[in-house]
């Protein structure tokens, strides 16, 4: 089977920002493109842009792209050693533009734009690139090549354009590739999902979730509603409902939420529970561990099998450094717990509830740190008669 390629000019400047590089949704337009032409079968990019624009377009293509600048004289030469190694179908995008490919089910409001991406062999645009003939040139000499399959949307530097109109296209494009993958919707209207997210087989998106960055979903997951994952990766049978989720991984049969938050750097193992206002961060959380309530991990390398109690705050900052806790499998700690890092509770140790451990629990144990209960009989009577 051939290659199919692709030669994108990222061009398209306006107020000395390119069109390409501005975000629709969360991602800039670049990317949303990119996605599509790969989802369309492109497995090789060419890409001309200008030279301070390359870092940022270079994140929005796969790492064997090939970048050229704006103006360099190699351009040509290197156009053709590209299109020697991709004969066979190749697109051409000569304006920025988001593509709609055919079949897509958002309809283009007004007019189609004026012709700007083309689909020919490459074989036969490098013969008409012979002679150092410019690429419009090129193109012409080629007669009418075969118009992309799909709608053609223009990026403009408006504000209301870009909310009315291109970010619908990119919400839809998202949605129908989901689909076309096994995954269940609930709403599309209100599901909001970036061009590199994967979704596996037989997964639920609810209502109002957000799914952002490189964001990888397992299959038979359930997510939502009201839920933001940015640059996570997910096993499969997870669930997360109404919480927010950033540069992490949750494995396996895991629930998270409702309103729990889990920020960057955190491992959190199989089928754990991480309840309501629970936070972590920057935290290893061993298989079978339950969070439920109220609870406060940061920095902190927790078993497997461990039981928190509601209220268990890890105290990892002294105001000048941070400090880690090491809880060991099996642990259980009581509610309204502060573990003071650096601080270790050992495999099966206990806390009782309300202490505030400070040193080193030993495997097995029970550490108390309270005081004992006091109570002074008829203190509230005396005190009504004053």
């Amino acid at each position: 089977m051939e290659n199919s390629g692709a030669i994108l000019f990222l061009t398209g400047e306006e107020q000395g920002s390119s069109l390409f590089l501005q975000d629709v949704l969360f991602d800039p337009a670049a990317l949303w493109l990119s996605e599509t032409l790969r989802h369309s079968g492109v497995e090789h990019f060419f890409v001309v842009c200008d030279e301070g624009c390359r870092p940022a377009a270079a994140a929005c293509f796969p790492q064997d792209t090939v970048f050229v600048s704006t103006g360099d004289p190699d351009v040509p030469s290197r156009m053709a050693e590209f299109l020697s190694q991709n004969p066979g179908p190749v697109t051409v995008v000569t304006a920025p533009i988001l593509l709609a490919p055919e079949g897509c089910a958002f309809s283009l409001p007004g007019r189609e734009p004026p012709k700007s991406v083309y689909t020919l062999r490459g074989s036969a645009l490098a013969s008409a690139l012979k002679d150092g003939r410019e690429l419009k040139d090129a193109l012409s000499a080629l007669g009418d090549p075969k118009p992309f399959q799909g709608r053609i949307l223009p990026l403009k530097n408006d504000l209301a354009y870009r909310c009315a109109t291109l970010e619908p296209l990119a919400r839809a494009l998202s949605v129908e590739r989901l689909l076309a993958a096994g995954v269940r919707v609930m709403d599309a209207d209100h599901t909001y999902v970036g061009p590199a997210v994967t979704v596996g087989e037989g997964s639920l998106l609810l209502p109002g979730v957000i799914l952002r960055g490189r964001t990888r979903a397992g299959k038979n997951c359930v997510l939502g509603p009201h839920s933001m994952i940015r640059d996570c990766v997910l096993g499969d049978g997870v669930t997360v409902n109404a919480s927010q989720l950033n540069e992490s991984t949750v494995d396996d049969d895991t629930v998270v939420g409702p309103f729990a938050y889990v920020r960057p750097n955190c491992h959190v193992g199989k089928g754990v529970k991480v309840g309501d206002f629970v936070e972590l961060k920057n935290s290893t959380v061993g298989d079978g561990t339950k969070i439920s309530h109220l609870t406060y991990v940061g920095d902190s390398d927790v078993g497997g099998g461990v039981n928190f109690g509601c209220g268990t705050v890890t105290v990892n900052y002294d105001g000048e450094k941070k400090f880690r806790t090491t809880i060991g499998d099996h642990a259980f700690i009581g509610c309204n717990t502060n573990l003071v890092a650096p601080v270790t509770v050992g495999e099966g140790a206990y806390t009782a509830a309300g202490s505030t451990i400070t040193e080193d629990v030993p495997p097995d144990s029970l550490a108390i740190a309270r005081d004992r209960q006091t109570n002074k009989k008829n203190w509230v009577k005396k005190r009504r008669k004053k």
